[in-house]
């Protein structure tokens, strides 16, 4: 697997079709599943922080960001320390100010 892309089109039930396009093209997993999307989530939260008040792009990127910090939860919990591996996610997340 060499995309953040590629598992997550893996995942059952499926990521909504209206998900996808938002997901980074840079995206990718040798710094481990977790951490990408981490990354990926503070990215996307990142970008909605950017676009401030009621605005349809902006409300996407903060959908995205939930969707891949749940995905990174999910990831976390095919681990095998699961406790270490949360609250590592927990630290970067808090450590970014999200």
């Amino acid at each position: 697997m060499s995309s953040v892309a590629e598992w997550i089109r893996g995942r059952t039930p499926p990521s909504p079709e209206a998900f996808l396009p938002w997901l980074s093209s840079a995206a990718d997993v040798e710094a481990g599943l977790v951490s990408a999307l981490a990354d990926e989530a503070l990215r996307s939260l990142g970008e909605a922080l950017d676009r401030p008040g009621r605005n349809r792009e902006g409300a996407f990127h903060l959908l995205a960001a939930d969707g891949y910090l749940t995905y990174a939860c999910e990831a976390a919990a095919e681990a095998e320390d699961v406790g270490a591996t949360l609250s590592y996610l927990l630290e970067r997340v808090a450590v970014s100010g999200g």
